[in-house]
């Protein structure tokens, strides 16, 4: 039997760039599969994937004796053979953090290995530069792992979410103005090197969309759309439970379908703007999951600015991509989702007097540090998933 600490060590090697991939691929998928079914057994593993009963009773063993995953004490029982015991990913195998670089502010989140949220933090900081950035992250990852009694063999990787765009496929992003110094560096590198961890970075909505699929309702939906509402308004894809990057890493970037001559942007900055213009006091949009009242002078003038705007939005990726549903997250009050929610207008003729399927338009199931959250999911994916 394989003990746990040669699985530790062969992640450490992994993240040093000494070792092979942390899973060969017929484990990987193996793998995935548990990860994303619920109450699934051996004998479910080969009907699905069609690999030899013994090849996948071998694998299984493996990854057992790896204690990459747990037996259950549920049994799955059916008309055909013996009663199988159902498989679960163990969330102590490994550990991931996220981190994420807002344009005033940074948050970070550890997640274990079966996708659950440890813990997440949020601060705000004067001060965006590289350096401060970095060096708060690692006080706060330093106290979390201290906290949680993790080995820091045990971390797989940090992803990063981030505010901007990719400007090439070079891995180097534009970012907001507000988080200058982060502009067309090579982000992954600066912080790897920080960490000595595996890292890869994604922009702020992408992030959440991966955490939402992981750790929020999109777990339920293979396919779904994520609205990003937060000072500026963004969104992430996810399409067979796999997040669609786009040729430059910038799919999803559904603030460019709004001319802003013409359209309002659906963020929080506007309605900030709105709520202090109506005499309501608000220091930051992140206060306002803690502190809102969705009867405020100010929010119905926000809906009726924004509404034509989701509804164009909405309705352009129901037709496009045929998703199963449309997620309001980021930093939007779930108050004031599910308030918009019902005035949400998804077009589709009528044909045979009925349409074609609708999305589902839900709000966020990850309510606390979304973009932390989904950065922490990447090692995850991007490893394992």
């Amino acid at each position: 039997m394989l003990s746990s600490k040669n699985s530790v060590n062969l992640m450490r090697n992994f993240a040093l760039g000494k070792g092979d991939k942390l899973f060969q691929d017929s484990e990987r998928d193996i793998l995935k599969l548990v990860f994303w079914s619920h109450n699934i057994s051996q004998r479910s593993i080969v009907h699905t994937t069609k690999i030899p009963q013994q090849t996948v009773s071998r694998l299984v063993k493996n990854l057992l004796d790896k204690e990459v995953l747990h037996q259950t004490d549920r049994i799955s029982s059916t008309s055909r053979g013996n009663p199988s015991f159902e498989l679960e990913a163990n969330p102590s195998f490994a550990y991931c953090f996220g981190l994420s670089i807002l344009l005033d502010a940074i948050g970070i989140a550890l997640m274990d290995f079966a996708g659950n949220v440890i813990e997440t933090r949020l601060e705000e900081l004067d001060d965006m530069s590289i350096e401060n950035v970095l060096s708060h992250s690692e006080q706060v990852i330093a106290q979390m792992m201290q906290k949680n009694h993790i080995s820091d063999t045990k971390i797989l990787g940090i992803g990063v979410g981030i505010s901007g765009f990719f400007s090439a496929t070079d891995g180097k992003m534009n970012t907001h103005h507000m988080i200058e110094e982060w502009a067309q560096v090579d982000i992954a590198q600066i912080v790897s090197a920080r960490f000595q961890l595996p890292t890869w970075v994604v922009n702020d909505a992408t992030g959440a969309a991966a955490g939402e699929g992981i750790a929020g309702v999109g777990r339920n939906y293979k396919n779904f759309v994520y609205f990003f509402i937060s000072f500026a308004f963004g969104g992430g894809l996810v399409s067979n439970n796999e997040l669609l990057r786009g040729t430059y890493g910038n799919a999803g970037e559904l603030g460019d379908m709004l001319p802003s001559k013409i359209y309002s942007h659906p963020n929080l900055a506007l309605l900030k703007r709105i709520l202090i213009k109506n005499n309501i006091a608000v220091n930051s949009i992140y206060d306002l999951h803690n502190h809102f009242d969705v009867n405020w002078p100010g929010v119905d003038e926000w809906i009726y600015k924004v509404q034509d705007s989701l509804d164009l939005v909405a309705t352009a990726c129901s037709a496009l991509l045929d998703t199963q549903a449309i997620i309001l997250g980021g930093h939007i009050p779930v108050a004031l989702a599910e308030k918009i929610i019902p005035r949400i207008d998804v077009y589709a003729q009528f044909r045979r007097g009925a349409q074609r399927p609708l999305p589902q338009i839900v709000t966020a199931g990850v309510q606390v540090n979304p973009v932390a959250v989904g950065a922490a999911s990447l090692p995850l994916r991007e490893l394992c998933l």
